[in-house]
């Protein structure tokens, strides 16, 4: 379970949601075993569900509650004040280094107990304020279908680095 902030005209965070940000084990263990890139793991159809979006203003992004159940049994359940880089930090390091543009979304990171998936789990996250009401920011609920089906051995493409 993730803070997900989308960008505004400033590069600023103007909408937030909850996020999950899933990787495929399986094929970014045999990506890695090929020699490609791991990034396929986590491009997959479906592979980042976020809840319903709301703005950020007037909301202290280092004061969230982040927390998700699978099949009704806590898994994560922590605060983005526990962060190890704030929001506006990560933002900041980002834009430096690669060409963010308003609108584009940037994931903040996971707390502690990430687990396998598995077909069947019902998996519901949600993001509240920290002293708040209780009521959630941003909640969703989602059903696991199926794990991704990429075909390693058919994505092959010329090493971008070796002179023709």
């Amino acid at each position: 379970v993730e803070l997900a902030v989308q960008l505004g005209p400033d590069l600023k965070p103007v909408v937030a949601a909850v996020a999950l940000d899933l990787t495929a084990r399986d094929i970014q263990a045999e990506a890695k075993r090929q020699g490609h890139p791991w990034c396929l793991s986590k491009s997959f159809a479906g592979s980042c569900p976020m809840g319903p979006r709301f703005l950020t203003a007037g909301i202290d992004l280092q004061a969230l509650e982040l927390s998700i159940e699978v099949n009704g049994a806590a898994r994560q359940h922590s605060s983005t004040e526990l962060m190890i880089f704030p929001v506006a930090q990560i933002v900041a390091y980002l834009t430096q280094r690669f060409p963010l543009a308003p609108g584009d979304w940037v994931l903040t990171g996971t707390p502690a107990g990430v687990e396998r998936l598995s077909p069947g789990d019902t998996v519901a996250a949600s993001l509240r304020q920290l002293g708040g009401d209780g009521g959630a920011l941003s909640e969703a609920a989602w059903r696991v279908v199926a794990g991704p089906e990429i075909d390693l051995d058919a994505w092959r493409h010329p090493d971008p680095w070796v002179a023709s």
